[in-house]
């Protein structure tokens, strides 16, 4: 296992690395699990004729696909498909707890994870209708700690316990579990909260201010805003602020007057912040932007 970092952790599992760890299951590309306590650099990629799946355990991170970009909260998944270029926003994942997984995509006629042919067929067609972005089940974490082990482990007909694991975290993603129910009004009130800071990212909200506006205690108002936006609400104003720095960077504007504007009593604690979240320092930033145009 690879570490980084003082409270960052990283595993991979590589087939083409591993000679014959797993043989039985050819299917399984890449395995991969990261606790990143800062931004760390996912260029642009692609994975030829397999699919990649990344299910975030919690955090916020958003992925660029063609130009769109699609943020992703924790307790969801988020899929590329073969041969598809995708990067993380800025060339760099934010602090975040991920599982993910490459897969090679089923084809007519393969033995793929050694299902009949009708199954195949089914997967391969399930696969192309999945949203960019949906829901997983609370059991994930669990099913990939399982494989993990299985990989890891000396255990006899690994392959087989590893394949129809493999098998179970993919048809638990193809079986859509029943959305948690928000009361409506209570969401809305969120979403409004959530709209205003976004439209003045440089103030400091109270949380206990903005929960007792929605009308619930401050450690429900956490739980929601969690179950809603896969963040903390502190961490997420200040994803949405350093978000407003970097078009503010864009301008000519001196990065101290930048810090003072969004709240900051020192731009060395803006260039902290800004470093953990984006990647880069505040002046890097903007000299990788301007070098792009």
């Amino acid at each position: 296992m690879k570490r980084f970092g003082s409270a960052s952790m990283r595993w991979v599992y590589l087939a083409e690395d591993e000679s014959g760890l797993i043989a039985g299951v050819p299917e399984l590309l890449q395995l991969g699990y990261q606790k990143l306590a800062e931004a760390h650099p996912i260029p642009l990629h692609s994975h030829d004729q397999s699919y990649e799946f990344v299910y975030v355990v919690n955090g916020n991170i958003t992925w660029e696909i063609g130009g769109e970009y699609y943020p992703v909260n924790a307790g969801q998944w988020f899929y590329t498909r073969p041969g598809e270029l995708h990067r993380a926003r800025f060339d760099h994942l934010e602090p975040s707890r991920i599982w993910w997984f490459v897969l090679k995509a089923p084809s007519k006629g393969s033995a793929w994870l050694r299902l009949d042919q009708d199954d195949v067929a089914f997967v391969a067609d399930r696969l192309q209708q999945l949203p960019r972005i949906f829901p997983a089940r609370s059991s994930v974490s669990e099913q990939f700690t399982r494989l993990k082990t299985t990989i890891e482990s000396d255990m006899l007909n690994k392959q087989l316990f590893a394949r129809h694991q493999v098998l179970d975290i993919l048809l638990g993603m193809l079986q859509q579990p029943a959305a948690k129910p928000i009361d409506p009004d209570l969401k809305q009130s969120i979403a409004s909260q959530v709209k205003e800071f976004e439209r003045n990212p440089e103030a400091r909200y109270s949380i206990e201010k903005m929960a007792h506006s929605v009308g619930v205690s401050v450690s429900h108002f956490y739980k929601l805003f969690y179950e809603l936006y896969g963040q903390a609400p502190v961490a997420y104003m200040e994803r949405i602020r350093m978000e407003h720095a970097c078009t503010l960077l864009k301008t000519d504007r001196l990065i101290t007057d930048i810090a003072m504007e969004l709240g900051f009593k020192t731009s060395q604690h803006f260039t902290t912040v800004f470093k953990k979240l984006i990647g880069s320092s505040p002046s890097e930033w903007r000299k990788h932007v301007r070098d792009r145009t």
